[in-house]
């Protein structure tokens, strides 16, 4: 494989050709998520409710065996297959250095991603690697491993240079790897709500604080430009890969930038094309309209007017809802990857793998491990304890939850105009943060009184092979990676 650089708009190999970065996100192997692998909560306080409950032993080997099953040779073979050439590989800081040993770094972390690597190498696949939780924490949500919704990483100085000597020394790792395509500085920075969302500084409200992102940004190409002359890097939007407008020009030669373009009919309900409501009203969807969403996205101007690569690095529709809603979906999703490709952007879906949510493969309904856990999952539904999940769907703890944000909201003066975005960030705060993390202990004991012996049996259920493959997106997937516009 040879080292990608940019040219302009275009990503080149050493021997001059175009490539298109195309594939997916490994989400829920190095970076665990609530919806992926099928908890409540976050992380990393699920794990110590597991080690108290089952003991350390037990307790580690539980998610080593997730991690061993969730990704193997036979994943990138298969993705491969497809015809995508790229994985994007979301990294939680923790595997690798320790909160209360800061710059100590854990060597041994590096041989599960060392392997899959050389996998990528076989198959011919190149690998992002996404920094997905940093130390201090990037945004407020349960997806960088923040259970409590304050990110601490863009005030302190102590999160910010333990960032740039994580990445040293996972750049200078990898120098000489040209299957790795780029280092992704951070997944989803939300640098204007260091103490967390709220309807006056969130959404509509929201300010971007360019000065502490453009300066982390730079302290940490340098970092990594340093340890790695040859890689790209990537720098994502602020507001979870939504704002550009204040980033700095490109500051470096070999910079690609990335989007997260998550639409509402890829979320429903309703049939697409269709009218979907929204907080701007309600709004008409079809191809033309992904199309103009794309252009006008503010990662995409951005690209535009500095020539620069710009990859969608997370986007992608549920099909978890109704039966007869999972076409509509699909058809969303069609759509927007051959947008995609007719404006030749790089993209990488979101995810790969889940229980049944939005993966390209999903663990089968009645796999021991998705049978175990479905009493958490139900009540994860009827709490709406499950952020990216429960926004779009009724549930009860979703309707009590509007009606305490109605009573804050009635109550405080400056929020009378915010009626959904007091709901909104309410319920992330009262259902996605404290209900989820009441149901950790209900789901460690679950696996209570277990062998190694059983409990490597039932996470076996994350294996490829015990895995159902979404046959219809499949088919779009090929479609979109060798045939109609997959260059």
């Amino acid at each position: 494989m040879e080292f990608l650089k940019t040219r302009g708009r275009e990503i080149i190999n050493e021997s001059g050709d175009v490539v298109y970065l195309r594939g997916t996100s490994i989400g829920g192997w190095m970076n665990l998520e609530d919806f992926i692998n099928g908890y409540p909560g976050t992380a990393n306080t699920l794990k110590r409710q597991m080690i108290r409950l089952l003991g350390e032993e037990i307790g580690e080997y539980f998610f080593e065996k997730m991690a061993d099953y969730f990704l193997q040779e036979s994943d990138i073979a298969y993705i491969a297959s497809l015809g995508a050439n790229c994985v994007r590989i979301p990294l939680n800081y923790r595997h690798f250095e320790d909160d209360d040993k800061p710059f100590e770094y854990k060597m041994e972390a590096f041989a599960r991603l060392d392997e899959a690597l050389g996998w990528c190498e076989k198959y011919n696949v190149y690998a992002i690697l996404d920094m997905h939780a940093a130390p201090g924490w990037q945004n407020n949500h349960w997806h960088c491993d923040n259970e409590r919704g304050a990110c601490m990483l863009w005030r302190h100085p102590h999160f910010q240079e333990r960032l740039a000597g994580l990445w040293t020394l996972i750049a200078d790792r990898y120098k000489d790897r040209s299957v790795v395509a780029a280092f992704e500085v951070l997944n989803e920075p939300n640098s204007g709500c260091p103490d967390g969302e709220h309807p006056f500084d969130f959404y509509g409200n929201y300010k971007p604080d360019w000065e502490r992102l453009n300066k982390l940004y730079r302290n940490i190409v340098k970092a990594i430009r340093e340890a790695a002359p040859k890689h790209m890097i990537m720098l994502e939007g602020d507001n979870y890969g939504r704002h550009f407008d204040g980033l700095e020009a490109p500051f470096d030669d070999n910079l690609i930038y990335s989007s997260h373009n998550y639409v509402m009919p890829g979320f429903g309900p309703g049939e697409y094309p269709g009218h979907f409501s929204s907080p701007h009203g309600d709004i008409y969807w079809n191809k033309d309209r992904q199309r103009t969403e794309l252009l006008n996205h503010s990662g995409m101007r951005y690209a535009t007017l500095h020539n620069v690569p710009l990859l969608i690095g997370e986007f992608g529709s549920q099909y978890n809802g109704p039966p007869e809603d999972i076409e509509y979906r699909l058809a969303s999703m069609k759509d927007q990857l051959d947008v995609y490709n007719d404006e030749k952007v790089h993209w990488t879906s979101w995810t790969y793998k889940d229980p049944g949510v939005m993966g390209w493969v999903t663990l089968a309904p009645n796999s021991e491990y998705n049978l175990m856990i479905k009493p958490v999952q139900e009540a994860k539904r009827d709490l709406g304890a499950e952020n990216f999940v429960a926004l779009h769907q009724r549930s009860p703890g979703s309707e009590k939850a509007r009606e305490y944000s109605e009573m804050i909201r009635e109550a405080t003066m400056d929020l009378q105009n915010f009626p959904n975005e007091t709901y909104y960030t309410f319920r992330y705060a009262a259902q996605t943060g404290f209900a989820a993390a009441m149901l950790q202990p209900t789901y460690a004991k679950l696996f209570a009184g277990l062998q190694k012996a059983d409990i490597d049996r039932i996470l076996q259920s994350f294996s490829l092979e015990n895995c159902n493959r979404n046959k219809r997106l499949e088919e779009i997937l090929i479609d979109a990676l060798t045939g109609n516009g997959g260059q």
